[in-house]
């Protein structure tokens, strides 16, 4: 993701199933973020790979972002 950043189209996808482009910001990058929203914020994120939210964890119809415990027990429970 920091050398083939994502495109704004798959961002998008990626926010639909993560509940908002909000959701795909990486959290040291929020501030930097602030009054960004909808294809404004799509865009920013597009632009460098290393303002979204990582890892990205894609299984079946769940979606897991980030180190957060939320996101563990996630990929845990479909383990």
């Amino acid at each position: 993701m920091i050398k083939e950043p994502l495109s704004a189209a798959e961002l998008r996808a990626l926010a639909k199933r993560a509940g908002g482009p909000k959701e795909l910001v990486a959290p040291k990058r929020r501030a930097e973020a602030d009054g960004l929203d909808g294809d404004k914020l799509l865009a920013w994120l597009a632009e460098d790979g290393a303002r979204v939210r990582r890892p990205i964890i894609v299984f079946g119809s769940e979606l897991a972002l980030g180190f957060a415990a939320d996101a563990r027990e996630k990929l845990e429970a479909k383990l």
